[in-house]
């Protein structure tokens, strides 16, 4: 019986060394095969199942929509926007959908909250405090651009959302709300050939962005 005690004593001292080994290393980060002593020691001794994570920050779920830098420059240096769209582009940004890039409705105060519909030049007026035939206008010329489109009647996007020729989407090689590579596939479709051998009004030279994320 003291025998028995004796090694069980021993194998939990060399657990526990073992264990705090780990521990220690986990400031300098551990392999794949220490996380995985470590939690199989962790189950050993407690019963319970863990994971490793990261602890979530305050940061983490935090909106936000990318402007792709080198893009919007060039376009500035051709001067291929007046100072008047390239204001009212930035006043969409709290409205396009994440991932798709679509204009969607958004209670201006609860910006976490989403519609379902899609953000008509009506509704944008009103949030923006424009004259809806100015927005209208507006958004007419952006599309010309390249900058803004609409839907083909009955597309889908990748998480079942169904669009109309009222659906306003914006470029994600300009202004982008996902990952850059996880941008929705009719999303893509919709922009394949925008803003690619394109010219200023008034020269015959033909441009390209930079950067373009699909």
């Amino acid at each position: 019986m003291k025998k028995a005690l004796n090694e069980a004593e021993k194998k939990a001292r060399i657990r526990d060394s073992k264990l705090e080994e780990l521990i220690n290393q986990a400031e300098v980060g551990l392999s794949a095969d220490q996380q995985k002593t470590l939690l199989e020691i962790l189950y050993k001794t407690t019963g319970d199942n863990y994971f490793i994570g990261k602890r979530k920050k305050k940061t983490d779920g935090v909106r936000f929509v990318q402007i792709l830098m080198e893009n919007y420059n060039y376009l500035s240096q051709i001067k291929y926007l007046s100072n008047a769209q390239k204001a009212f582009l930035l006043d969409l940004v709290p409205y396009v959908e994440f991932k798709t890039n679509i204009l969607i409705e958004r209670p201006e105060e609860d910006l976490e909250e989403v519609s379902e519909n899609s953000a008509s030049p009506s509704y944008l007026a009103k949030k923006l405090g424009r004259e809806r035939a100015k927005v209208s206008k507006m958004m007419n010329e952006l599309m010309k651009l390249g900058i803004l489109a609409v839907a083909e009647t009955g597309m889908t996007t990748e998480d079942g959302r169904v669009c109309t020729s009222r659906t306003w989407f914006v470029n994600p090689n300009i202004m982008c709300c996902s990952a850059r590579d996880d941008v929705d596939k009719a999303t893509q479709r919709i922009f394949k050939r925008s803003l690619k051998n394109f010219k200023v009004e008034g020269s015959s030279k033909k441009h390209n962005l930079p950067i373009y994320l699909f």
